[in-house]
């Protein structure tokens, strides 16, 4: 497994478990109404911090282990893995750009918006690596 392989299973673990945490708590413990969209924020702050945390420990450690292939450019297939990644992650993100306008003109409130508009981009992250990951277990 090459060293950017390692680092979007990483990626998609940590992002999955940080995320899938943050919106667990969004909807069983923050209350409802105005004061949402404080807690939310609170709540996604300490979510940021835990994955920048994560990712840069887990990272570390794994070029710390293989530097050489750390610091090896990217060659061609690997930049093909992400533009691939990349285009299909386009697609979730237009969804749901048209799901959060419809959300708009159906009234709904500025937290679930916003919220709506983080899952959109958490999912589409998740394409992208989960896309990557895929490409580079068919074509190594």
């Amino acid at each position: 497994m090459t060293f950017r392989e390692k680092t979007h299973w990483v990626s998609l673990v940590v992002i999955a478990t940080a995320f899938g945490w943050y919106f667990f708590r969004l909807h069983t413990a923050l209350p409802r109404g105005p004061g949402n969209i404080a807690a939310s924020g609170g709540l996604l702050a300490v979510v940021t911090i835990g994955i920048i945390l994560a990712m840069s420990i887990i990272i570390g450690v794994i070029a710390a282990r293989s530097p050489r292939e750390a610091h090896a450019a990217a060659d061609e297939r690997e930049r093909a893995i992400h533009w691939r990644g990349t285009h299909y992650a386009y697609y979730p993100i237009v969804i749901g750009v048209w799901l959060c306008i419809g959300m708009i003109f159906a009234g709904y409130s500025m937290p679930t918006l916003l919220n709506t508009l983080l899952a959109v981009v958490v999912l589409a992250e998740m394409v992208r690596i989960g896309v990557q990951l895929y490409l580079y277990r068919r074509d190594g």
